[in-house]
């Protein structure tokens, strides 16, 4: 083992670091656990400009009270150095993951040390409620403790700002810089939690603020809900839905706001409704992953349900299920398939009750569906794509804001995140939840299902693919192995896909695109640096980029074809874009050393 490994490793053997991740260390240093080791200490676990994730245990390279309370001091020290700010007050909440109680604690002790109000919930909460509450009491900062839907290993830190939305550029940078500088072990001021609260810098939060967001919400969902009523000639039918938190924050929220929409039957899948850090009966904590909602599913069968809902842990990302053509069959969405069909059912309504502005919004991502484009114009809407992350979306909404350049309606993106109205700003499956209760009604009311629904807007827009494959690679090799596949495709880019030619190469690092044809190179200026690839054919794009939060590398492909001729169905042309979509990934892969 390296000795400056081991050298770190030892001073985590001694105080101040506490007796059990004393006992834990000197335990793999006498086992001589190196590769253990290495990963835990061959670099401080990063505080990126969204915050942080990682792996339970102790280690510089792992989620524990240390490096919470590291970046916690880092951000007190920004809040009350750069800001300048005088009574400063920061909310807090956390997950159902093991140790986000004892991790948010940690973060409401460092900030009462540092005489920063903290306003924290006393228990589970989602993490849009965290941004609700931010703007509700004008607290200056937020953070939620949370890893969103990783494994069960994982645990992270989120950091708000002001208006209620992670932080972006340059605050993400700023508050960067004042986390670096602060010593893990010496540098931390820290104060007793129960004194905290004695000397009334830590409030736990009553219900008060919950039961405003739940009226929030019931107020944007009734003015969705008017719109349609027009539309529909049996808007008293009932609609059964089955709704799983996936052992997570959801259960604490979802079911209130989906019992607030008349005509609607909630029935939580029991098991998955008690928050579990361990996640014990499920595969995967992602609604993204149809095994996710396989015990759901298989309540909704029973039920006769007409949804299935799933949302992560944090409940910001939300996954659907909807009955399929054969009887007994449930159909899971993709994010892209259920950002469409909750966009066009909101726009519908908005259009029903004369509600679509003049300068009207949808903002999405540069690795989501092109066939929002085609929905919006038909609406007279616009569509504005940021980076990948939902933090870039609410900035673009604070920027329309900030010089009245447009009116926010709708915001979503491929990894299942989703935002109607304006009093949250972060992805909301409390939100997104309500939202897909009216799209099943509307859907079924108009279109006899969801998939009817669906094949009527690729008759309409055409019919579009879309899929997203990510590849782990852990460690430090790991991390240098994502290094060199972005390496090698910048340096020598395809030129052709699937035997499709690629005709431009965006590259969102070097801000630049170029033409293959002519070689010829424009600026990329519409989006801040960010390290994503993107390749651009004929009937589509494909996008390349590492995760900010896992050891892992993506890839997005989306191609589509114009609406089905007569004798076709959307079906039959879907078949074919997946021949082709399967054709450009196989390659890709192959070029990048992965198959």
């Amino acid at each position: 083992m390296q000795d400056d490994i081991r050298r770190k490793a030892e001073k985590w053997t001694e105080p101040p670091f506490d007796d059990d991740t004393r006992a834990e260390i000197r335990n793999l240093l006498k086992n001589g656990e190196n590769s253990e080791l290495k990963d835990r200490f061959y670099k401080e676990l990063e505080f990126g400009t969204g915050g942080m994730r990682g792996i339970m245990g102790a280690g510089s390279n792992r989620m524990n009270i240390y490096t919470i309370g590291k970046a916690t001091q880092g951000l007190a020290d920004y809040l009350l150095e750069a800001l300048q700010a005088d009574d400063v007050s920061v909310a807090v909440a956390f997950d159902s993951r093991n140790n986000s109680p004892r991790f948010a604690r940690e973060a409401a002790s460092v900030l009462a040390a540092n005489g920063i109000r903290v306003h924290i919930y006393p228990d589970l909460r989602p993490t849009p409620l965290l941004s609700f509450t931010v703007r509700r009491l004008g607290c200056r900062s937020g953070i939620v403790i949370t890893a969103s839907h990783n494994p069960k290993e994982y645990n992270g830190y989120k950091v708000y700002g002001s208006d209620g939305a992670q932080v972006v550029t340059p605050e993400d940078a700023r508050i960067v810089e004042f986390v670096n500088r602060v010593d893990i072990s010496q540098g931390v001021k820290r104060v007793p939690y129960e004194e905290g609260v004695e000397r009334g810098l830590i409030e736990e939060l009553d219900e008060s603020t919950e039961l405003d967001y739940l009226n929030r919400v019931d107020e944007f969902i009734r003015t969705v809900e008017n719109g349609m009523s027009g539309m529909l000639d049996d808007s008293s039918k009932e609609t059964r839905v089955v709704y799983t938190p996936l052992h997570g924050t959801g259960g604490t929220l979802v079911p209130a706001a989906l019992r607030r929409i008349a005509n609607s039957t909630v029935l939580p899948e029991p098991e998955q409704s008690v928050p579990d850090g361990g996640f014990t009966t499920t595969p995967s904590p992602n609604p993204e992953d149809p095994a996710a909602l396989t015990a759901a599913i298989d309540l909704a069968r029973r039920e006769g349900a007409d949804l299935v809902i799933a949302t992560d842990p944090d409940c910001d990302r939300m996954g659907l299920a909807v009955p399929g053509k054969e009887e007994g069959e449930y159909v899971t969405l993709s994010g892209n398939q259920t950002g469409c069909l909750l966009a066009y059912v909101l726009l519908m309504s908005y259009r029903k009750a004369g509600l679509v502005p003049e300068d009207g919004l949808i903002i999405s991502t540069i690795v989501s569906t092109e066939m929002i484009h085609n929905i919006a114009l038909d609406f007279g809407v616009e569509v504005f794509e940021t980076l990948t992350g939902f933090k870039f979306i609410c900035g673009k909404m604070r920027e329309i804001e900030e010089k009245g350049t447009g009116a926010f309606l709708f915001g979503f993106e491929e990894s299942y995140g989703y935002l109607g109205g304006t009093f949250v700003r972060d992805k909301d499956g409390v939100i997104g939840s309500a939202l897909a209760v009216l799209m099943v009604r509307y859907a079924c009311g108009l279109h006899g299902s969801v998939l009817g629904l669906l094949d009527h807007l690729y008759a309409r827009y055409g019919v579009f693919d879309e899929f997203q494959r990510s590849f782990v690679f852990r460690g430090a090799e790991g991390a240098q192995k994502i290094v060199s596949i972005m390496k090698q495709l910048r340096d020598d880019p395809p030129a052709g896909l699937g035997g499709v030619p690629v005709l431009e190469i965006k590259d969102y690092l070097l801000r630049k695109r170029t033409n293959l044809a002519t070689g010829e190179d424009r600026p990329l200026e519409e989006l801040p640096e960010s390290n994503v690839l993107q390749f651009v054919i004929g009937n589509g794009r494909i996008s390349v980029r590492p995760s900010g939060t896992e050891p892992k590398i993506k890839f997005y492909f989306g191609l589509n074809t114009p609406a089905p001729v007569a004798g076709e169905t959307a079906g039959t042309v879907r078949e074919k874009l997946k021949k082709s979509c399967n054709a450009v990934s196989n390659d890709l892969y192959s070029i990048c050393g992965l198959i």
